[in-house]
């Protein structure tokens, strides 16, 4: 029996961290979504699974828009036409609410839309027979350990959990592989974590990770193609992201005038692959010392990524940093153990906020930002210009 088993798609989210873009980008960034949907059905064609698993947080909104609701269930409708069901439950983004849902969901897809765990069971094109039981939020948490309510294993060749949590959290359904593996089942696929983690191998335990990154932080991921056999399970992770966050260095060892800088950044971030950049330039000696100033960098992200926006495939940078041999740097008498237990302080929401309560309050922020990418980005920055800057104690 083969399934495709994917999580966390968040389909109507946005890039985050990404500023500075060329008006085309702006365009072809939100396109990305559509387009992992339609990669996620065309491997699910092509490998010819018996079914499909989106193990929760399909989208990012509880409310869908109209468009996305639209362009989600034709996908889904070409593994209707292919007879391959998807078995889809809700996670706590996406906590269920028939309400919200401007069109049926197609034929095909059956839904686990209770907080109770629920079973259904089914027959491969090969005549195999297979069980699976989960539940979905209906609230935006679940502080039960929802596992103890899982059934026995089904009289039938294959038993598949669906679960929605987080092991070691309390609001998101929190677990135990243990309990977990005393029921039985074949397989457990995962849902919440945004990265690949198998937690079990003997049975598989999986988070597949998100299909497509949309932050920094989720440069590992991929969906499952499973295959369950008599013999045991052959697990494969497949990538099909449409665009990869990357850092990416580049020497200018060989550059020595200011105004081939940018010329050569551009002939050397060629690649086959769309990419999501943190450009870090290094091997800069040999250039004048006003070469790069600090307070230009926005114009050079402008320009960089208004040129690299006329070549194909699509290329961003989100960040640039410019990395100074020792001797340039400020020379301190404190470790940088001490400077980062010193920025540890802001890491506290309540100190962040306390500190920059006046800028919290920007309508820009309130508007589009949320206080949490926010201050992870602002210490993220305050860490890189302070480690570029000084050289600190051993």
């Amino acid at each position: 029996m083969r399934f495709l088993h994917s999580a966390d798609l968040h389909i109507d989210r946005s890039f985050e961290g990404v500023h500075l873009l060329s008006e085309k980008v702006k365009t072809q960034l939100p396109a990305i979504n559509q387009k992992i949907i339609r990669n996620l059905v065309d491997v699910a064609l092509e490998k010819a699974v018996d079914f499909v698993l989106l193990a929760g947080d399909t989208f990012h909104q509880a409310r869908p828009s109209l468009k996305v609701q639209h362009d989600f269930f034709a996908q889904l409708q070409r593994l209707g036409e292919a007879q391959i069901p998807v078995y889809m439950i809700f996670g706590n983004h996406d906590y269920y609410d028939p309400q919200r849902y401007w069109f049926a969901f197609p034929e095909n897809v059956i839904l686990f839309s209770s907080e109770e765990v629920q079973t259904v069971q089914g027959t491969t094109k090969n005549g195999e027979t297979y069980a699976i039981s989960g539940f979905s939020y209906q609230h935006p948490w679940i502080t039960e350990n929802k596992v103890t309510e899982f059934p026995a294993r089904a009289a039938v060749d294959y038993h598949i959990g669906l679960y929605h949590g987080d092991q070691a959290g309390e609001r998101y359904a929190p677990f135990s592989i243990s309990e977990m593996k005393q029921k039985g089942y074949d397989y457990w696929g995962l849902g919440h974590i945004h990265v690949p983690k198998t937690l079990s191998e003997q049975p598989p335990i999986l988070y597949p990770g998100t299909p497509q990154g949309k932050t920094k932080k989720e440069q590992a991921t991929g969906v499952i193609l499973a295959d369950l056999t008599p013999q045991g399970p052959t697990i494969e992770r497949l990538e099909i992201a449409e665009i990869a966050w990357q850092k990416q260095v580049v020497s200018l060892a060989d550059v020595t005038a200011s105004n081939a800088v940018l010329p050569a950044i551009i002939e050397r971030l060629k690649s086959p692959g769309s990419r999501l950049l943190h450009l870090v330039l290094t091997d800069v000696q040999q250039l004048p010392p006003d070469w790069f100033p600090a307070a230009e960098k926005n114009e050079w992200l402008t320009y960089l990524n208004e040129r690299l926006a006329q070549t194909e495939p699509l290329q961003v940078i989100y960040a640039l940093e410019v990395e100074q041999a020792n001797e340039d740097k400020i020379a301190l008498a404190v470790s940088e153990d001490y400077m980062l237990q010193f920025l540890a302080m802001y890491e506290s929401p309540e100190m962040f906020a306390d500190r920059l309560s006046d800028l919290l309050q920007h309508p820009l922020i309130q508007r589009g930002i949320t206080h949490e990418s926010f201050q992870e980005e602002v210490l993220q920055q305050a860490k890189q210009l302070l480690k570029d800057d000084f050289q600190w104690e051993e």
